[in-house]
């Protein structure tokens, strides 16, 4: 492993270095022993000071290979191997590109992106301190370094920021409008095809729209962005309850069934059907922390008029009314 990425670019890797590789990328229990092993070989290169942080590269890389944590069976067996082993084989030249073109300068600014599979949740700091929780399924990028005039992040999902105080704007850009700040703690969620949420829990923030309506918040009050017209509509909620996800617990005050499913499938990665329509806006009130799946549809049935099933065969579950 030492000094592969150098040998690679040159074309004189081994195969006994490449199988190395393999079989330490492909085993979980080496993981730590790679990231070591990356990390001090790019530290001992005389360039080490002009290279990126490929943290974020890996950290992807990873999520790809262990987004289905379900062992294949049978003939997609093959298929899944192949996969993983694609995956692989691009580390080795991401990485030599990212090296390369880091190599040229210090000064090189270039994205990082981090996103979340479902039924998972990451805490990570961004290159001004500030701090962000990425919950499941969600996508955030942002240049390695700020520029002077704005602090600008991109997201698809669900974010909740921690900004770190500064004279420098900091800004949330979604599909369909923006959260400007200076330093505060928020909550954003915009997930596609969703009303869009935005949560303050401290500070102050403003939102803009892609119509150019702008919405200013204080603590303890909430923005939801209508995903057909852009209207805004702002109340006053408990905030604890709807951030409470990052740490790791999902909490509904008066939700409507269609959207807790909703949530749901993201927590846990699993497929849920609401055979009747007649349940959709059924209120649902509760907070998931330890349970399963299984246990918290099990909750549910005792307590409101529903009954549920599970599909072996299509691997769904099915909601449907009692009566």
């Amino acid at each position: 492993m030492s000094d592969f990425f150098n040998r690679y670019l040159n074309n004189q890797c081994s195969e006994e270095d490449f199988n190395r590789f393999l079989d330490l990328f492909l085993q979980e229990e080496k993981i730590d022993e790679l990231e070591q092993r990356m990390h001090s070989d790019w530290n001992n290169r005389p360039e080490a000071n002009a290279v990126p942080d490929l943290t974020p590269v890996l950290h992807e890389i990873h999520y790809q290979i262990n987004k289905t944590d379900k062992k294949p069976t049978g003939k997609r067996s093959l298929v899944w191997y192949i996969t993983r082993i694609a995956a692989i084989l691009v580390l080795p030249l991401a990485l030599a590109l990212f090296y390369q073109w880091g190599a040229h300068s210090s000064e090189t600014k270039f994205t990082q992106t981090v996103s979340t599979p479902l039924a998972s949740r990451s805490s990570f700091e961004l290159p001004d301190g500030s701090k962000v929780w990425l919950n499941a399924g969600s996508t955030i990028s942002f240049p390695n370094r700020f520029g002077k005039n704005a602090r600008v992040v991109k997201l698809i999902g669900q974010a909740y920021f921690d900004v770190k105080k500064d004279k420098i704007p900091f800004k949330v850009e979604t599909k369909s409008f923006a959260v400007k700040v200076l330093g505060t703690a928020f909550d954003v969620f915009a997930y596609p095809g969703e009303n869009a949420e935005v949560t303050l829990e401290r500070g102050k923030v403003q939102i803009e729209t892609i119509t150019n309506a702008v919405t200013d918040l204080d603590p303890g009050q909430q923005a939801i962005i209508n995903k057909q017209d852009g209207q805004v509509e702002k109340r006053s909620i408990d905030s604890k309850a709807f951030v409470a996800w990052k740490d790791n617990r999902l909490t509904f005050v008066e939700e409507p069934l269609e959207r807790v499913v909703l949530c749901l499938e993201r927590w846990f990665d699993v497929s849920i059907d609401i055979e009747d329509a007649t349940i959709k806006n059924l209120k649902v009130n509760g907070t998931i922390e330890y349970e399963t799946i299984s246990e918290v549809l099990n909750l549910l049935q005792i307590t409101a008029p529903i009954n549920y099933t599970y599909d072996k065969d299509k691997q769904i579950f099915k909601i449907r009314s009692k009566q």
